[in-house]
């Protein structure tokens, strides 16, 4: 077994009249399997629970170990594993490399552990080790057991947040086993992946990759501006400004866009012909939306919390959240808005469930786009502890997903159904159909 496999030693202290070789600092390497299933409910990965007189006894983890030698790579020491502690045969062919993690024990020891993927395998899984586990036990990803030790749940949710590396450097005095307050999981950024702190998702696990698609606008004309003219959009008249495509997040050179302009053209032109037209005057042509973004949370017993509002007779029932507020970021908005209705701050980094885009209507005159954040689970002396702002709700209230059907328009139900899927599943839903027409 891993990291917990016997009690932390204190580190010697250097030789230092050593030579600088053999000062260099070692560490152990050791490798963790993510056996995974997938099931109509979604994806499992199997778990073991650690017993005996040995370091974390009680705590779950992924069937796990450390390298015997030099001699054996990383590959066969996960197979090897794999067999000792659970009995099943894993072809090398099958190992798929997922998330590497550098990690720190509270005693201030560190290691690396290389986290791999396994679809395929012979055999049941068993405990084949009766002395050093006592469990095992097929979870869904985004239902993690509490009693887990940090180090092995760091590396599962850089995985499902599809990391290639993950730091995870304890403090002294943290728990062995996870703690939501003390979460010190650091994803590092892929080169071509999101900033740092952005958790990009799994292929497996089905969320999409936004911040790499480059979107051209301009290529073809957009679906609501019907017109006769098409105009090309020029630069400001100010010299040095950056140019109208790239200042709007465009790729490569001004393209042709419609635009409803009435019977005149733009620089003299005729109609039909090509003008130039300035950044602001296009803008005004283009769809206006506002932002929004939400959290979802629910009880330990993956119960969704919903906030009673006091001023929306038609929406009563409502999610965590708020409208972004400008100069603010999606998540920025979700933690602020989360504090302000509830007293809670969200945990980050950040971890989205679904994306929620309505048309205007008689409700509101803009459409909207909203992100929905998974706040995870909330004990009871968490619930409890909620603050509501009277000004916006009156109760806040938890119950089983088919309960709140009665007490929500058709679309509001249809929203929230699809977010507890995308937390049970771990695939992003995508929501189009939230109009602000009438129910």
């Amino acid at each position: 077994m891993s990291d917990q496999e016997t009690a932390p030693r204190d580190e010697p202290s250097p030789d230092l009249a050593a030579s600088p070789e053999a000062r260099r600092h070692t560490e152990p390497l050791d490798v963790h399997l993510i056996l995974r299933r997938d099931t109509g409910d979604g994806p499992e990965v199997l778990l073991s629970r650690r017993a005996g007189a040995i370091y974390a006894a009680g705590l779950w983890h992924l069937p796990s170990g450390h390298l015997d030698g030099p001699h054996e790579d990383v590959v066969a020491a996960l197979v090897r594993e794999a067999l000792e502690e659970t009995g099943v045969v894993i072809d090398p062919a099958d190992v798929r490399a997922a998330v590497t993690v550098h990690h720190r024990s509270p005693a201030g020891l560190s290691r690396t552990g290389f986290f791999c993927e396994v679809r395929r395998w012979k055999g049941d899984p068993r405990i084949a080790e009766p002395d050093v586990c006592d469990a095992l036990d097929w979870v869904r990803p985004d239902a993690l057991p509490a009693g887990m030790v940090a180090y092995c749940r760091a590396g599962l949710d850089a995985y499902a947040a599809g990391a290639r590396l993950a730091v995870h450097f304890q403090l002294p005095g943290d728990a062995i086993a996870y703690a939501p307050g003390a979460d010190r999981l650091r994803i590092v950024p892929d080169v071509d992946g999101p900033a740092a702190g952005g958790r990009p998702s799994a292929p497996g696990f089905g969320a999409i990759h936004g911040d790499r698609e480059v979107v051209e606008r301009g290529r073809r004309a957009p679906a609501r501006l019907r017109a006769e003219h098409t105009v090309r959009p020029g630069p400001r008249a100010d010299a040095g400004a950056t140019p109208f495509p790239r200042a709007f997040g465009c790729a490569g050179g001004p393209a042709s866009l419609r635009t409803p302009r009435p019977e005149e053209s733009a620089a003299g032109e005729r109609p039909g012909g090509r003008a130039w037209l300035p950044p602001e005057e296009y803008a005004e042509t283009v769809l206006k939306a506002t932002a929004f973004a939400c959290v979802y949370f629910t009880d330990e017993d993956d119960r969704p919390l919903q906030l009673r509002s006091v001023y929306s007779p038609t929406h009563p029932w409502q999610l965590v959240g708020g409208t972004t507020d400008p100069g603010e970021r999606p998540w920025e908005t979700a933690v602020r808005e989360c504090r302000e209705e509830t007293g809670l701050t969200p945990a980050g980094p950040p971890r989205l469930l679904a994306t929620v885009y309505g048309l205007p209507g008689a409700e509101w005159p803009y459409s909207t786009v909203g992100l929905v954040f998974d706040g995870g689970r909330l004990t009871m002396e968490q619930l409890r502890g909620i603050a509501l702002d009277p000004d916006e709700h009156d109760e806040a209230r938890v119950l089983p997903l088919r309960e709140w059907e009665a007490l929500m328009p058709p679309r509001d139900f249809a929203r929230l159904s699809a977010v507890a899927r995308a937390r049970r599943t771990g695939v992003a839903a995508y929501f189009d159909t939230w109009d602000w027409g009438d129910d």
